[in-house]
């Protein structure tokens, strides 16, 4: 009897330790597709660009640092981009590549040890500090952007 009980004991943690598997590895990261880490980042030039190449100063610059090899910054570069895109006319959006010789000034200045970072620089209000990417949404930085939009506009309309 006892002998029947345990074997019985057996499948059914064997099937449930198969189910709850079956679930976890579904809805895992290692399901998804995984991008070539050889390839380049696609970097939405169209209304991303080099942070030497901005002239317009009245607007904060949005600058992400990345390097290729990172597959968050893989990730996040499609999302930052929509998010170039949609908020455009509020913001400059840049782009460092911190494995560039040209940029190691910048990514020394700003203490770049992880990726990918974003930065709010504001060149108008003598200002700039790292913004928070919550796994990668967009969604809570781009409400931390509209935050400090109002906050920049209070602060100009003092400084007048």
């Amino acid at each position: 009897m006892k002998k029947k009980f345990f074997i019985g004991l057996f499948v059914v943690a064997a099937i449930g330790l198969f189910v709850f598997a079956h679930i976890v590895l579904k809805s895992s990261e290692y399901t998804k597709p995984q991008q070539n880490l050889q390839a380049p980042i696609e970097i939405p030039a169209e209304y991303v660009v080099e942070y030497n190449e901005i002239t317009d100063f009245d607007k904060p610059s949005i600058v992400l640092f990345y390097v290729d090899w990172c597959g968050y910054c893989r990730r996040f570069m499609p999302e930052y981009g929509k998010l170039a895109k949609k908020l455009a006319d509020k913001y400059n959006f840049a782009i460092i590549n911190c494995e560039n010789p040209k940029n190691i000034d910048m990514v020394t200045k700003y203490h770049i040890s992880g990726f990918p970072t974003v930065f709010m620089i504001d060149k108008k209000l003598d200002h700039s500090f790292s913004l928070y990417l919550s796994s990668q949404s967009t969604d809570v930085l781009e409400e931390e952007l509209n935050n400090y939009i109002n906050f920049r506009n209070r602060m100009l309309k003092n400084l007048k």
